[in-house]
């Protein structure tokens, strides 16, 4: 009865990918990736005395980080990230990994638009899950309108490890500077002295192609309950299948210094909107849900991964949004 269980929550997955929609903004997009780093059969494989490398490669939508899955679910596309993985794990819990992004750029060509340096420590008691982990982010700063938004990401998370119901928080936090060009247009009325006596209102359109310095950074934070299903010999003698829902309520603030560079800024009547701060305060962003499957044979192991995203805060955009990823790699 499992493996068709199995088989229809594949399936399942399937049909989640092919409907998602866009619906969140860049900062939120990036924290949701961070749930995805609490990969389940790293647990499983931390049980191994013994120090192990990881092989994989990955595919999804998550663009921004490899740690925060509530940053991914701020910029949710149509475009797929590749994103191939060794990673050394020691027994005693620390752990060092390189993880380049690469997705087509104009022109359809594959292209790593940035690579990941991680450090990072798990911790499984026979009570608690904890770890946490660096993220230094390489890509080149001079490209405007990139997909490397952060160069900075931390992120920590302890959990119950056991109980029908697992409480647990999560803890992200990213800095990054980045730069953008667009066409813009601007407007003024202006009042000229002619024709006398009164003169006329006229209006000034300023167009041109707009370039920005922009530097931020966000905090989030995340309050889950979940539980891990494990089952044993289901296709053979030496696999496992693990399942775990989890129910995710998150929280965050950001802020973005943003500098245009254009001359035309300089003048008198555009010099007050040359910077400008924009901030969020710290409050409840959106509800969602997980759903974490690993499946694993002897070296192997294939970890499929939905998150469901609905946005609290008055928007105009959909306020559903979908996240995926799909891993597969070997341990040795």
């Amino acid at each position: 009865m499992l493996k068709y269980l199995l088989l229809l929550c594949f399936w399942f997955i399937g049909l989640s990918v092919k409907a998602q929609k866009d619906s969140l903004t860049k900062e939120e997009k990036r924290l949701l990736d961070s749930m995805f780093t609490n990969d389940e059969f790293i647990k499983l494989m931390m049980k191994k005395d013994k120090n192990y490398l990881d092989v994989s490669i990955g595919i999804g939508n998550g663009e921004f980080s490899a740690n925060n899955n509530a940053a991914n679910a701020t910029g949710v596309d149509r475009q797929l990230i590749y994103t191939p993985a060794v990673t050394y794990r020691l027994k005693n819990g620390l752990s060092f990994g390189v993880s380049p992004f690469i997705t087509a750029d104009s022109n359809g060509n594959p292209k790593i638009y940035q690579t990941a340096l991680t450090a990072g420590y798990d911790y499984y008691g026979k009570t608690i899950y904890a770890g946490g982990s660096y993220t230094r982010y390489l890509s080149d700063q001079n490209k405007y309108n990139s997909k490397s938004l952060y160069q900075n990401d931390l992120f920590a998370y302890v959990k119950l490890a056991k109980g029908i119901l697992q409480p647990g928080i999560t803890l992200g936090y990213v800095t990054g500077k980045y730069k953008e060009t667009g066409f813009v247009t601007f407007k003024r009325l202006i009042r000229l002295p002619n024709p006398p006596p009164n003169g006329r209102d006229t209006l000034v359109i300023i167009t041109g192609k707009d370039s920005t310095d922009n530097k931020t950074s966000y905090f989030s934070a995340a309050a889950t309950v979940g539980h891990d299903f494990a089952f044993y010999n289901v296709f053979s003698k030496k696999d496992e299948f693990d399942f775990i829902p989890t129910l995710i309520l998150n929280f965050g603030s950001d802020k973005l210094t943003q500098t245009h560079t254009n001359r035309v800024f300089d003048r008198p009547a555009l010099s007050i909107r040359k910077k400008s701060d924009f901030s969020n305060k710290f409050q409840v962003q959106s509800i969602a849900a997980s759903l974490d499957f690993t499946y694993m044979v002897k070296k192997f192991f294939i970890q499929p991964i939905v998150y469901f995203d609905y946005y609290l805060p008055e928007t105009t955009a959909n306020r559903f949004s979908a996240i995926f990823s799909v891993t597969a790699g070997f341990s040795f």
